[in-house]
């Protein structure tokens, strides 16, 4: 298909984005999504419904975006958060109950707008389990939920006032998506959806009960069946949709990449660094949890550090981020951290964390084996140029398009010694002067995955 330039493009669309900056380290990768195609679309054509946040600059990991990007309207709706509303009104009524003198010996109230309301659910009782129905229904389909309502009726005021085309949705969080349905559907305007993750067979999904699960497999029918594109951004999310709904159109999902924006790299400089050639630098930066757990490369790291000891070079990764993982890190690999081999920073800005990346001698990718997601940070390494090692499934969708574009070096979890004769290259066989990057990098240019989004909406008025 050949695309049309983007620049031709004369739609007015309303971008439904639950993240957008000013936003905290882990909405960067939704937030940088949704700029990089108001970005790419003629300045003045994108409205942007987002979600309100608490004005802390400090807390902005996006601070050195100045906004509007790009000359677009940006509208922060509030939540409607009904739990909040239901605890305060169950404090009221206790408080009226309860003498002042027990009142004030209660100093801490506890909260469950966190994880610990989802564990150990198999040991609950009747009344625990209709409290945890309550709330998974206040927060469905996600913690976006409170701001479903608000956001729906305020969309569908945008469309009219602003004499909107086209509706485009974005998610995770799902409640983005189901407010970008609503709207379509009161306002009768072309949707299209863009699922930055599964919603459904998603590995990190944390289930609802059968229910409220249920209740969401249709939602996401819904929405698919009622949007005129849907995008997915990797071939094997492309290909489970296909499977999925083989009632609707095949030409109506198409693939588009994460992608990089070579406009945030333009100007990103090296953070300093002591010039030591006998020390060859890892770093990753973002969240390391659960099954994204950096232990082998540690074990390896040990093991390599070992064997080059009397060359004198070492091996260090340099984590910068939270790490929750089902132990400590820091005390587990003790001795890493006191002799220098493992650096653990604290959460940085996004751009502070792009210098840092463009430092280091190699980057890493920490990524389970998915079979349908691909982690954001793989295309600013390929923006920034510099080696990749990822510690990866072959056969989820980060490795198997790591082997088709020859996307660095990726080895299993499994295959330790693998990854101690890779980290043994680095030191003693790799030329970082002459590294180049990557010769496939230009597809993942977010100007060029913009053309595709805008020749598939034009095709929304064309084909009428």
């Amino acid at each position: 298909m050949n695309y049309k330039s983007i620049k031709n493009f004369n739609r007015r669309i309303l971008f439904v984005a639950f993240f957008y900056p000013p936003i905290e380290s882990t909405g960067v990768p939704g937030a940088m999504r949704t700029v990089k195609f108001v970005r790419s679309f003629p300045a003045g054509s994108s409205i942007v419904l987002t979600s309100k946040k608490k004005s802390n600059a400090d807390d902005n990991a996006l601070k050195h975006l100045k906004l509007p990007v790009n000359n677009e309207t940006i509208e922060a709706t509030s939540s409607l958060d009904f739990f909040r509303v239901l605890l305060s009104v169950r404090k009221r009524v206790k408080n009226a109950f309860t003498s002042k003198e027990k009142r004030t010996s209660q100093n801490t109230v506890k909260t469950v707008l966190n994880d610990s309301a989802f564990q150990a659910r198999q040991h609950r009782g009747v009344s625990q389990k209709i409290k945890d129905f309550i709330y998974d229904l206040c927060y469905f389909p996600d913690q976006a939920g409170p701001w479903l309502i608000p956001a729906t009726i305020r969309g569908v005021q945008l469309v009219k006032k602003n004499s909107i085309d086209i509706v485009f949705a974005t998610g995770s969080p799902w409640s983005g998506l189901v407010v970008g349905y609503l709207i379509s559907a009161i306002t009768r305007k072309p949707l299209v959806v863009d699922f930055r993750d599964p919603w459904m067979n998603n590995p990190f999904h944390q289930s609802k009960g059968k229910l409220l699960d249920s209740w969401s497999s249709r939602l996401e029918r819904r929405v698919v069946e009622s949007a005129s594109g849907v995008s997915l951004n990797t071939d094997p999310l492309l290909s489970e949709f296909l499977d999925r709904y083989p009632d609707q159109p095949p030409e109506k999902f198409f693939v588009m990449p994460n992608g990089f924006d070579s406009n945030e790299f333009d100007d990103i400089e090296a953070e300093p660094r002591a010039k030591d050639d006998k020390t060859i630098l890892l770093c990753h930066a973002g969240f390391l949890y659960g099954v994204r757990d950096p232990d082998i490369l540690l074990r390896a790291i040990r093991t390599a550090n070992i064997q080059l000891k009397k060359a004198g070079t070492k091996i260090v990764f340099r984590q910068i981020g939270n790490v929750n993982l089902g132990y400590d890190l820091s005390e587990r690999f003790r001795d890493l951290v006191n002799d220098g081999s493992l650096i653990l920073d604290a959460t940085r800005p996004y751009r502070e964390c792009l210098s840092a990346l463009s430092s280091a001698d190699v980057v890493v990718n920490v990524q389970p084996g998915t079979r349908t997601q691909i982690p954001s940070k793989l295309y600013d390494y390929l923006a920034i140029n510099k080696p990749i090692l990822n510690i990866t499934s072959p056969d989820g969708a980060l490795g198997e398009l790591v082997t088709r574009k020859g996307l660095g070096d990726l080895v299993d979890f499994d295959q330790e010694n693998q990854l101690v004769e890779i980290l043994k290259k680095y030191a003693n066989d790799f030329d970082f002067k002459s590294f180049s990057g990557y010769k496939n990098k230009d597809e993942f240019e977010i100007s060029r995955i913009s053309e595709v989004l805008s020749q598939h909406m034009e095709t929304f008025f064309t084909e009428k």
